[in-house]
């Protein structure tokens, strides 16, 4: 069985990327809601669009969400392609 070999940086920012309560809740919408805008996920959690933001840079930076512009929205989807993500797609699932 092949291992892949562990980037401790890409690791550490993973983990950082889900480690705030509200950027794992915007995640688990995200694995619903395949496709949903900013304002959208802000209004769910009635905080400001801003702030919403903020978390989802801090996701995209980790590799979990890909932005979509459409017009003058911005919407997030999960990516779901790396492998890696996946892995912690499903852990997020099993326990949250």
């Amino acid at each position: 069985m092949k291992t892949e070999k562990i980037d401790e940086k890409r690791l550490a920012v993973l983990f950082d990327a889900l480690s705030d309560q509200m950027r794992l809740n915007i995640f688990r919408v995200l694995l619903t809601d395949s496709d949903i805008c900013v304002s959208e996920i802000a209004r769910k959690f009635s905080v400001s669009v801003p702030a919403v933001s903020q978390q989802l840079k801090i996701l995209e930076r980790g590799g979990f969400v890909e932005r979509i512009r459409r017009g003058q929205k911005v919407c997030y989807t999960a990516r779901k392609g790396d492998t890696r993500i996946r892995s912690l797609i499903s852990l997020v699932r099993k326990y949250y």
